[in-house]
């Protein structure tokens, strides 16, 4: 049977929310609120935060300590690093990750990663038709595939070596329930405006167990006034690079000489008439 580790990763030093892994929902630090949704995973083995050396993450480490979940210290910058160490220590083959700024992460695709895992080995299992921009998604990663990617890279971004060769890894995209892709709300912690939204979610919605994602997003849209909080800002340069690697768009428009052309998500050439014609079915209405 597979071994998979829960592994959050997470250090004090963010620059535009200095600290945001322990401010407080609900009189909670974010990072307790990540372990519990992470213990609502099945299949998983141990729970590890993976952070860096730095003094400043002391208040993570105590807090790691209060909840009994195990913790890896490593390089500040080779994130990758840390995690193929956790797999090492526990002699595991592979470690289902989230970011530390991912309070409201869908548990159940983590479920399914869990399930194909034990079935069928995968070099990398990820959420197929949702972003991962939005901080709603998580991902499987092998260890196998990690020592492999190591060779040659020593990054922060830890998957975004098999995004970038995706013919050289057994890879899997996984459908979520459509009523849970919702790509227009942003849920990721990054910002003091994603503070404010979440905070709002939280206490709307938090009584002491994980909040359901599909609850978030039926309050999010009887209250657009908060969705609209954090709808503008930008959404920094690794994050929203390893996202385009496995983003398909329907449709792309591209220069063509001194004209465009419309190719559909396989590339394919698409005459501009059939085009506004599926249009006028994807929006109807409009």
């Amino acid at each position: 049977m597979s071994k998979i580790i829960g592994v959050i990763t997470a250090r004090m030093g963010s620059t535009r929310l200095p600290g945001k892994v322990m401010k407080e929902l609900c009189g909670k630090p974010v990072f307790t609120h990540h372990v519990e949704r992470m213990k609502e995973v099945n299949g998983i083995s141990e729970i590890y935060l993976a952070t860096s050396k730095d003094n400043k993450n002391e208040p993570l480490i105590n807090e790691c300590k209060k909840l009994g979940v195990k913790h890896y210290r490593g390089s500040e910058e080779d994130i990758l690093q840390r995690h193929i160490g956790i797999l090492e220590q526990e002699n595991a083959d592979a470690a289902l990750r989230v970011t530390c700024d991912m309070p409201l992460f869908d548990t159940g695709s983590l479920n399914e990663f869990v399930k194909i895992f034990e079935q069928e080995y995968c070099d990398y299992i990820y959420v197929a038709n949702m972003t991962m921009i939005q901080g709603t998604v998580g991902e499987l990663i092998s260890r196998k595939a990690m020592e492999k990617m190591h060779k040659k890279y020593k990054g922060p971004a830890i998957s975004q070596p098999i995004k970038e060769h995706m013919g050289e890894y057994k890879t899997l995209g996984v459908d979520i329930p459509q009523e849970l892709c919702r790509p227009e709300y942003r849920l990721t912690l990054d910002y003091p405006e994603d503070l404010e939204v979440i905070r709002f979610i939280y206490g709307e919605l938090y009584s002491g167990e994980p909040v359901s994602l599909s609850e978030v997003y039926k309050l999010l849209d009887d209250n657009p006034q908060v969705a609209n909080i954090n709808r503008d800002v930008k959404v920094k340069g690794n994050v929203k690079y390893g996202s385009d690697l496995l983003d398909a768009p329907e449709y792309s428009i591209m220069r063509s000489g001194d004209k465009y052309v419309v190719l559909d998500a396989n590339k394919t050439n698409v005459p501009v008439d059939e085009f506004f014609e599926k249009l006028k079915t994807l929006f109807p209405g409009k």
